[in-house]
């Protein structure tokens, strides 16, 4: 009889866990997807930015106005085709480009992990300086 209860205990964990699987897989996407929108909106930011940059170099930089304004322009294009786009698919583009252009993909990985490494010894830095600093928020 325990053999029983132990089998049919194991069911339905085992069908609480099927449950489950889906159910995390739609919550990552739907993660994934509210990421990809926030990006969407930095790119945006960004752009309009380098444009307000452009106009204020026109009469003073010309040349460099406009290789600003290009910047600003391709940035908004990438906000564009992103905008549209759900994150699995952004995926599966990525990969297919990574697999097509593997040197430029292995170059890309190590300036983001160069980028983030040095994003981390800041943030450690930053922890450091103020673990040295005395209850009111003055450094000693």
């Amino acid at each position: 009889m325990a053999d029983n209860d132990r089998q049919g205990g194991d069911r339905a964990s085992s069908a609480h866990i099927a449950d489950i699987g889906p159910a995390l897989k739609q919550e990552a996407s739907r993660l994934a997807d509210k990421s990809v929108s926030s990006g969407v909106e930095a790119a945006d930011a960004v752009g309009k930015a380098a444009e307000s940059a452009a106009q204020a170099l026109d009469e003073s930089l010309p040349a460099l106005a406009g290789y600003v304004r290009n910047a600003a322009q391709y940035t908004e294009r990438l906000a564009d085709d992103l905008r549209d786009k759900k994150a699995g698919d952004l995926l599966s583009t990525a990969i297919t480009w990574s697999r097509q252009q593997p040197l430029i993909a292995l170059a890309g990985a190590a300036v983001l992990g160069f980028a983030l490494s040095r994003l981390a010894k800041a943030g450690l830095a930053e922890t450091a300086t103020a673990a040295h600093a005395d209850g009111d928020g003055h450094a000693r």
